[in-house]
């Protein structure tokens, strides 16, 4: 797996993390479309952590059939998240919203990435961010919101030829309260990552552990070069 590879899945992983079935789509008017984004954002506010279970589908080019794993996440607005990937490859996304993890335990081998010191990065992941909160989605984002179902969904397409590079799209799928059911990131090369949330819990202040100290025996790397 390539560095750029692990930088895109991780940059996605934080993305399906922090966002938050199918009858006929209704386009939003307007109006409508600015009282959810303003409800959202509102809702953000009020409760900037959340705790979920997950479960995904990830489908991409390298090979025939797709990988599924599933996992819990935990994040606290604007910049701390924790992703846990279960299974036969697990992994651990973790960041303090100044230094950013990934550990991968059956290689005992972890990267470290420093935020605030490459543009394109921290550009990259204000933008997923922003997708996920509604704070400055506008800003890195074209929005189109509908009614489905009982509730909405929401499809964002990178404005930035920077994002573009790390998504192609992101349709989200949330209930009438706002509460995260689904997402499907569209990648460059036609992959795919279908993620379903569980046990979706909205609130304050969460307990998870944002810091993270790799094992003694961890190999680091920076693949960005700090």
């Amino acid at each position: 797996m390539s560095r750029f590879f692990k930088i895109r899945s991780a940059a996605l992983a934080f993305a399906l993390i922090l966002l938050p079935c199918t009858a006929r789509a209704q386009q939003l008017s307007a109006d409508d479309e600015k009282t959810l984004l303003t409800k959202l954002r509102e809702q953000r506010v009020q409760f900037p952590a959340l705790t979920a279970e997950f479960a995904e589908e990830r489908t991409t080019h390298l090979l025939n059939k797709p990988i599924h794993g599933s996992g819990t996440i935990a994040f606290h607005a604007p910049g701390k998240f924790r992703r846990e990937l279960k299974g036969s490859s697990p992994s651990l996304t973790i960041s303090n919203g100044t230094d950013l993890w990934i550990y991968y335990p059956n290689f005992s081998e972890a990267e470290h990435y420093t935020l605030g010191k490459k543009q394109f990065f921290d550009d990259s992941i204000a933008a997923l961010t922003a997708g996920l909160n509604f704070q400055d989605v506008e800003k890195f984002f074209r929005i189109a919101p509908s009614r489905e179902g009982g509730g909405f969904r929401i499809v964002l397409t990178p404005k930035s030829a920077g994002v573009r590079r790390l998504l192609s799209s992101l349709t989200v799928w949330m209930n009438a309260d706002g509460v995260v059911e689904r997402t499907d990131a569209a990648l460059p090369k036609g992959d795919r990552i279908v993620t379903t949330y569980r046990n979706v819990r909205m609130q304050k202040s969460v307990e998870a552990k944002f810091d993270f100290t790799p094992p003694a025996n961890a190999h680091i790397s920076t693949p960005l070069g700090e």
